[in-house]
């Protein structure tokens, strides 16, 4: 069964542990990702990793700060060296200008392809430019960052197709105009589901849709038919149009 859950962000905002908590509530839900997108939220998180329960999940990753402002990146690298070795990290390109730094953590870093707001990690070149510096890293792939550089998904299919063997997680949410992630609309689910059918069925499903709490179910909803669906794009549109109304 294809794993599914939350960022942790994205159920509350800069607190971790209510957004595990959130999370064990909902059985069907065996992925999930801590996040840590403001610097100063990672050493809170690393070091509070020994009083989570989180045996409720078969998946865990955590996402690293999208920037650093109180943190060196040899800080952030250090911290994030503590973290469990099977755990992914979701790292943006851009927190790491030294890429020889991060090649000490081998596998477990995960990289994230990027939205139009970034200089890096776009397209399908500069993801296979980002893969030469670090050979063992995997991939998160984000849809939503994916759909706003090339609307008609192709990059996506692409970057499904041509790094499926490094395919670890997938982001998935709507996204709006200034990066801020969004529950997923209709369209943005029929666009997606065109893409699911090239997504390996061990690959995470983490969604980064900004939501309250009791707007869980629908969103679990929305983010499982994308694969539900994906064989039948022909009425996939209808179908997403029923799930969002």
């Amino acid at each position: 069964m294809r794993p599914l859950g939350f960022s942790t962000g994205a159920l509350a905002k800069g607190d971790f542990r209510t957004g595990v908590a959130l999370q064990r509530t909902k059985p069907s839900l065996r992925a999930i990702e801590l996040s840590a997108l403001r610097d100063h939220e990672l050493r809170p998180l690393i070091s509070g990793l020994g009083q989570l329960d989180l045996s409720h999940f078969t998946y865990v990753s955590i996402h690293a700060p999208s920037k650093l402002t109180t943190l060196s990146e040899r800080e952030a690298f250090s911290i994030l060296h503590e973290a469990p070795p099977t755990w992914p990290i979701i790292v943006h390109p851009e927190l790491m200008p030294t890429p020889s730094l991060w090649k000490g953590l081998g596998r477990r870093v995960c990289l994230e392809n990027m939205d139009n707001r970034k200089i890096n990690g776009r397209t399908l070149r500069e993801m296979r430019q980002l893969f030469e510096w670090l050979p063992e890293a995997e991939f998160c792939l984000d849809l939503a960052h994916a759909r706003q550089i090339d609307p008609t998904m192709a990059t996506a299919i692409k970057m499904a197709q041509e790094f499926s063997g490094r395919l670890r997680q997938l982001h998935v949410s709507e996204i709006g105009r200034y990066g801020e992630h969004l529950p997923l609309s209709a369209l943005a689910i029929y666009a997606f589901q065109l893409v699911a059918r090239f997504i390996r069925s061990d690959c995470a499903v983490i969604i980064e849709s900004v939501i309250e709490p009791d707007g869980m179910d629908r969103e679990i909803r929305k983010s499982a038919s994308l694969f539900d669906s994906a064989t039948v794009p022909e009425r996939s549109l209808e179908a997403a149009l029923a799930l969002t109304a």
